[in-house]
């Protein structure tokens, strides 16, 4: 090989090597650095920040000007209840917002040793395109957990060693990131539709 090819070898290296210390410490960042948390005033529900299925993070203000619908617990969830919930909440959304321009679901999970990007990806995919699965360090998610009124309940399992429950509730937040109200996660599509109705109906 020529000088010159070397030193396009050792170039490109060295750019694919700084590109992956980018991903590594913004992960790290995201797990290992929480966030200071903003209710803006609401009773339940606020600012967060989570690292995303791409290894990036997200913000509340990623989904400015659309609804979120945010619920709590782990792709090894107990009793296997947040995929069922999840694909109720989806539903129920797409006959509300058919275009799915206008809301999104945020999933966090609560599991962040076994929940990392590749995971969330799969768990997200799984779905459908309307949710968006994130985490964040354990000191984080607890504080978030409680901004947000969800238990953490972690669960002793044969199969899996533990589960994270899920949240009873997704809660409803506007455009603005007021806080709107709660959905229970065990209701069906059309129920929830018809909650979702209510809630995202602007007052007169």
């Amino acid at each position: 090989m020529t000088p010159k090819g070397k030193r396009i070898l050792l170039t490109t290296a060295a750019i694919l090597a700084a590109s992956g210390l980018g991903v590594y410490f913004t992960t790290s960042l995201a797990l290992h650095h929480g966030p200071t948390l903003n209710s803006y005033g609401n009773e339940v529900g606020g600012s967060f920040r989570l690292m995303d299925a791409t290894t990036g993070t997200m913000t509340d203000q990623t989904f400015h000007g659309r609804w979120m619908v945010v619920l709590f617990g782990a792709s090894h969830c107990t009793h296997d209840a947040c995929e069922p919930a999840l694909r109720a909440m989806s539903e129920a959304l797409d006959r509300v917002d058919p275009t799915r321009r206008n809301a999104v679901i945020i999933f966090v999970s609560l599991d962040p040793d076994r929940d990392d990007a590749e995971r969330l990806h799969q768990l997200a995919t799984a779905i459908g395109p309307r949710v968006v699965a994130g985490t964040a360090s354990p000191h984080a998610l607890i504080d978030l957990a409680k901004e947000y009124q969800a238990p953490i309940e972690k669960t002793d399992d044969p199969e899996w060693s533990y589960t994270m429950g899920m949240s009873p509730h997704f809660v409803v937040m506007d455009p603005n990131t007021r806080y709107k109200g709660v959905i229970d996660a065990s209701q069906t599509p059309e129920a929830m539709r018809t909650q979702l109705e209510k809630l995202m109906t602007p007052e007169k």
